[in-house]
């Protein structure tokens, strides 16, 4: 029977089947198991414990039988992650994977080890994995971005920097990054980029933000500065063409990063702020780019007030574009500082009218205010997803009334309401039962499975329930089986 299918045929197969199938196919014969290799375009591997050149040569070895790769993560074990790491340990394992013979088909790398890897290396590298399209890094030190320049084809670049740590020596680049404008001034093909860890003194990135003219997204992650020293005017030159900017813990940096923002963002659609910016910098920036968002995505604890709610409230759509032209989805998180004034009165705006997803998470103003949810839903008639998550007192009664003038919901998510009970999955599926897609009811233990069953088998578009495992019974897998609905949690939204 094994002889009577032909190769292209099992690897086809092989293909098709899900990753949990591989271990048995690969026990069945010598020839699935080389044949099972073959047909694998993505590996995510974890380092073994032992010396760096032990751990390369295990790695080139594994993935010499892997010949048609095109996405591949390698990653630090846990036990080797506590130890010291061995100086030059990363380019080792980053030389061996541009050693492999998949090297040139790759369009995927995330290197993941417990080192830096040298800039020497990575341009030793890249001239095998040319045609990589993205790229995801922990650390280069010395710190050094012209190697980028040997990859023509990389889309997508993100930088951890978890070894910032290092002392100030190790994390300078000492070979002039920082001038040379007229050298090498070609622009990187760079459309996303994510750096963490950035700090305002390291040096190097005068020469990346210079050359990211193309740049349409960009995030920075626990970062203190831009690089170069505060006073480098090289980073505002990215951001001309972005289109989404997100700031995540970025107190230090986060308001000259949005002053910057309102003068240059001419396109920019979507902006995340989180733990960090000024209440004058946000509204300085709302004031100049506000009317061009169309996503807004907050977690601002003490830095978001009622006025910010005002200002996005006051933005007028140019003359001559359509409401779909204005801001679409606002997402609050633990915005304590907010109030139920401020938020009607952007519901009550031509702003918050053509808003189509609100997120209200951990904002105890929902829970201060039981009437508010209602009166948002009735003035936000373009409104089809809406979380509340982590709102722990928010109660049956109120959902219900919300949900009466809110019935065109495609996507709800009420993860660790706690108060709730299976009397709102009845108004749910009383009011929105034939429009909604995605229900997120993980870590309410109010609800009871039963309930969960119901809503499962009269929602007529139901495609997805977000639930624990442990509360999953066996009648709402055959319901989920039947319908074609998937239970669990969402893949991961993003590159990086």
């Amino acid at each position: 029977m094994d002889a009577a299918l032909c190769d292209d045929l099992l690897q086809e197969v092989f293909r098709r089947l899900p990753p949990a199938a591989a271990p048995a196919v690969s026990l069945v014969s010598r020839r699935w198991l080389t044949l099972l290799r073959a047909a694998t375009s993505s590996l995510t591997l974890r380092l073994p414990d032992g010396s760096a050149p032990a751990a390369a040569a295990a790695l080139a070895a594994l993935l010499s039988r892997y010949p048609f790769l095109s996405a591949l993560a390698v990653v630090s074990a846990a036990a080797a992650a506590a130890a010291a790491p061995a100086r030059g340990a990363a380019d080792a394992v980053l030389l061996a994977v541009a050693g492999a013979p998949a090297a040139a088909r790759l369009s995927a790398l995330r290197l993941l080890p417990d080192s830096p890897v040298s800039p020497a290396a990575l341009l030793t590298a890249c001239s095998a994995m040319s045609g990589l399209t993205s790229l995801h890094l922990t650390a280069v030190r010395p710190m050094s971005f012209r190697w980028l320049a040997s990859l023509p084809r990389l889309k997508s670049f993100a930088l951890v920097n978890a070894a910032a740590s290092v002392d100030s020596a190790g994390s300078s680049s000492d070979d002039a990054d920082g001038d040379g404008e007229g050298e090498d001034a070609g622009a990187l093909p760079l459309e996303r980029l994510s750096l963490c860890g950035i700090r305002s003194g390291d040096r190097g990135l005068r020469w990346l933000w210079l050359r990211c003219g193309s740049l349409k997204w960009l995030q920075l992650r626990a970062c203190d500065g831009t690089g170069d020293g505060p006073a480098s005017s090289a980073f505002a030159t990215c951001l001309a063409g972005l289109l989404s900017l997100e700031l995540r813990a970025c107190r230090p940096v986060a308001d000259r990063v949005l002053l910057l923002a309102a003068d240059h963002c001419r396109t920019l659609t979507s902006l995340l702020v989180y733990d960090g910016g000024s209440r004058e910098a946000l509204h300085r920036f709302i004031h100049q780019r506000g009317a061009g968002l169309r996503t807004l995505d907050l977690r601002l604890p003490l830095d978001l007030h009622n006025d910010h709610l005002l200002a996005i409230g006051a933005e007028q759509i140019p003359h001559g574009q359509a409401s779909t032209h204005g801001l679409a989805a606002l997402r609050l998180q633990s915005c304590v500082l907010i109030t139920g004034d401020g938020l009607r009165s952007l519901a009550r705006s031509a702003t918050g009218a053509g808003i189509e997803e609100l997120a209200l998470v951990s904002c105890d103003v929902v829970e201060r205010e039981p009437g508010l949810l209602s009166f948002l839903s009735q003035s936000m008639q373009r409104l089809r997803r809406l979380d509340l998550s982590y709102n722990e007192t928010l109660s049956d009664k109120v959902i219900g009334a919300m949900l009466s003038s809110c019935r065109n919901l495609t996507d709800i998510r009420l993860r660790g309401c706690r108060g709730l009970t299976g009397g709102s999955l009845v108004s749910l599926l009383r009011h929105c039962g034939q429009s909604l897609e995605i229900l997120d009811i993980s870590r309410c233990p109010g609800i009871a499975v039963g309930n969960v069953e119901l809503f499962a088998q009269h929602a007529t578009r139901l495609n997805h329930i977000i639930i624990e495992e442990s509360v999953t019974s066996e009648e709402l897998k055959l319901i989920a089986q039947r319908k074609g609905i998937k239970i669990g949690s969402l893949p991961c939204e993003g590159s990086f």
